[in-house]
């Protein structure tokens, strides 16, 4: 840099510049020219502008040589400061105090060293290795040109190498963009089978809960993961795995990668579904905790890197890399959320990458090309990566044969049932007479039809035997009974109801009360005499049942009818 002799303000600049180079926090020079030097932390990851002002330089003059660098800082770097050297006192902390913006993209510190030597904080966060250079000026000579550019040519080959490693860990995608491809794909088919089928085809395609996995569903801790709630739901995770996926592919290789997403995904399902167990009625869908995995597996090499990645890398990763955690975190503690599938997924993903995972790859700066993760052939990795690949492809494969969506969209067929030894039959859709049980139930034998959500509805029918037949009025008598009773006890968890009606079903008289509980499943409660015998139905759908479902109960309660 050129400078007439004497120039005070060059001189100091230049010494500070040397105090910071040699200073206990190694900073590095990224650029320099009479107006403007630029330096990056070696220690701490943060950008450090040095401006350099003329004594008589006005305030507006030095704003306008600040704004520039400020307007360059961009959100999720690391820490901003800047300096101005030389200037009067009162113009220099003006130009600061209007260049520093009202929401700063980082945290920023703005700072005058003026004309008389004074170092002043003029607005922003403190530095303390500036104020360490500062008191040390008197102790430091200026850099002259051959140490200038000698640190300019240290700091510009960091900078070199720091982008052929960014090059390299965006160079291996192949992995992220088939995940990506299967949950799209995957949330197309559960739309395809027509208005009202998109819940039900979710659990017959492998949605994840306890009660199933109790049962020996195990393929829906995999399948599970590449199913989505909605066009939202898929957009939200799909960016957060294109945003983490390449990168971390790139570092562990395909193969690791595969590995990690897997045993993540499988984490979370099963803390999911062990909460689950415990729950009745309660499943779940999504990528979050192959996700979470993720977004933990970069926390953990930011703090047990393994020597995979240079010095200079692991600072501003650290410094990042807590802030995603903290607003995952949050969002995940809102209703409707699977917080233990993100936190099982998340402790998977650490754990693996700061145990066994990276042992024995190359070293990023080693590496000769972006593929070149493994420094030599390692078939039991291959055979393991293999093995989840496959495990993954199975479990929708078999998700799809056990679950078979696509009957959804077809009418229900009904089949003549008798119900046990109780003298009652009735016509039930031949998917819930395939999964008919009995419970006690307050002391009653309860025949049960279906279970939600693995079929579109479920029927409950209790029986109750009178001494004799009734005659036509005493039944009249009862019904209305019946019709009062249910329309003044409602279920406990009633969201909305509507009034009990006395109506006809097949040729004979009842009663029936619609309700929508709080879960969303919709009742609809029948009451019909037999003569001799009193028939309670309940029949509980959900609220999106299939379309071709609708109006079912109605003809199922018609064809109630004595053995």
């Amino acid at each position: 840099m050129d400078r007439a002799p004497g120039d005070e303000t060059a001189d100091r600049r230049d010494r500070l510049l040397a105090a910071l180079l040699h200073g206990p926090d190694a900073f590095v020079l990224l650029g320099c020219d009479a107006g403007v030097a630029e330096l990056f932390g070696g220690a701490a990851p943060l950008r450090l502008a040095l401006v350099t002002a003329a004594g008589d330089a006005s305030a507006d003059q030095i704003r306008a040589r600040i704004e520039p660098l400020v307007k360059a800082v961009r959100p999720g770097g690391p820490p901003a400061h800047f300096v101005v050297v030389g200037g009067g006192a009162a113009a220099g902390r003006a130009a600061l105090a209007k260049a520093a913006p009202l929401v700063q993209p980082v945290r920023m510190g703005f700072h005058h060293l003026d004309a008389a030597g004074a170092l002043t904080r003029v607005k922003g966060s403190a530095l303390p290795a500036l104020e360490d250079a500062h008191r040390r000026l008197a102790e430091v000579g200026p850099l002259g040109p051959d140490a200038i550019a000698e640190a300019l040519a240290k700091g510009q080959a960091l900078a070199r190498q720091e982008r052929a490693i960014v090059d390299r860990l965006a160079g291996s995608r192949r992995v992220t963009a088939t995940l990506v491809i299967a949950c799209a794909a995957l949330l197309a088919v559960s739309y395809a089978f027509g208005p009202g089928t998109h819940d039900a085809a979710l659990w017959r395609m492998g949605a994840n809960s306890g009660e199933a996995v109790r049962r020996g569903e195990l393929y829906r801790l995999l399948a599970s993961a590449f199913l989505h709630a909605d066009p939202v739901h898929l957009f939200v995770n799909m960016l957060a795995l294109w945003s983490l996926g390449p990168m971390l592919e790139a570092l562990l290789g395909p193969r690791r990668f595969l590995l990690l997403y897997g045993a993540s995904a499988l984490g979370g399902s099963i803390a999911s579904a062990s909460a689950g167990a415990l729950m009745e009625g309660r499943w779940g869908v999504g990528a979050s905790g192959a996700i979470w995995g993720l977004m933990a597996a970069g926390i953990g090499i930011a703090l047990r890197p393994q020597g995979l990645l240079p010095a200079a890398m692991i600072a501003p990763m650290r410094s990042r890399a807590w802030w995603p955690l903290g607003l995952n975190l949050a969002y995940s503690l809102l209703p409707g959320i699977d917080l233990l599938a993100h936190l099982g997924g998340g402790i998977v993903g650490f754990a693996l990458v700061v145990t066994v995972l990276p042992r024995g790859l190359t070293p990023v700066e080693q590496r000769e090309r972006a593929s070149s993760a493994e420094p030599r052939p390692r078939p039991l990795l291959t055979a393991a990566a293999a093995l989840m690949g496959a495990a993954m492809a199975l479990s929708v494969v078999v998700a799809l044969a056990v679950g078979r969506p696509w009957v959804l969209g077809a009418p229900p067929t009904l089949t003549r049932t008798a119900v046990a030894d109780t003298g009652v039959a009735l016509d039930v859709p031949e998917a819930l007479a395939s999964a008919a049980f009995v419970e006690e139930m307050d002391g009653l034998r309860t025949h049960m039809y279906g279970r939600l959500p693995d079929t579109p509805m479920m029927f409950l029918l209790t029986v109750h035997p009178f001494e004799g037949e009734l005659t036509p009025g005493e039944v009249d008598e009862l019904l209305e009974r019946e019709r009062k009773a249910l329309e003044e006890q409602r279920p406990a968890d009633v969201a909305a109801s509507g009034p009990a009606t006395r109506i006809t079903l097949g040729g004979r008289p009842a009663v029936r009360a619609r309700n929508e509980l709080k879960n969303g499943v919709q009742l609809v409660s029948y009451v019909v005499v037999l003569s001799d015998r009193e028939v309670l139905l309940q029949a509980f759908s959900m609220k999106d049942r299939p379309a071709s479902w609708n109006g079912i109960e109605d003809k199922v309660a018609a064809t109630i009818r004595a053995q």
